[in-house]
């Protein structure tokens, strides 16, 4: 299963998906670096530093958020304990795979876990990290159950592969 979402995201973010038709929203507000579009059955919510989308029967959250690179080890802890605490994500941390991606303009790294929950069962976590400039990180933080992970892939296509860097 590891290997689909891998797949699955590396298909989204080379744009091999078609792009979904909804709601456009650039990150961050101020001199916007990236658009991303959401459905609107998910949602979208303002986070402090981006927002959160889910989908409608809560087995798929994807937040996104727009960091300095020399925070981004904060927002990471502070993401993983949200998984951890609120969310009661037990993370496998041997399950642990990095890889990395080009695509729509943005150098990626991913890291992706096997995970759980007592209310949604088995899951998928992934973090994705792309430079979209001005000393600027937009991390990805993908929770997804595994059933999740069929019932919404194109959904979650759809976003992943609507990312762009915005053009002045």
């Amino acid at each position: 299963m590891k290997k689909i979402l891998l797949l699955t995201l590396t298909l989204a973010l080379t744009g091999l998906v078609s792009n979904a038709s909804a709601g456009t929203i650039k990150l961050p507000k101020e001199d916007p670096a990236v658009s991303i579009t959401v459905p609107d059955s998910w949602k979208p919510e303002d986070t402090d530093q981006g927002f959160a989308c889910e989908s409608e029967d809560q087995a798929a959250t994807i937040i996104f958020e727009v960091s300095p690179a020399k925070k981004i080890d904060s927002l990471i802890d502070e993401n993983v304990d949200w998984l951890v605490k609120d969310q009661k994500v037990v993370i496998d941390k041997s399950s642990e795979k990095k890889s990395e991606l080009e695509a729509g303009g943005i150098k990626w790294s991913l890291l992706t876990w096997d995970g759980k929950n007592d209310e949604y069962g088995p899951a998928t976590i992934t973090l994705a990290f792309g430079d979209i400039g001005k000393n600027q990180i937009l991390m990805i933080t993908y929770w997804v159950t595994k059933k999740g992970e069929k019932i919404h892939a194109a959904e979650l296509n759809k976003i992943l592969d609507s990312i762009k860097k915005v053009t002045k």
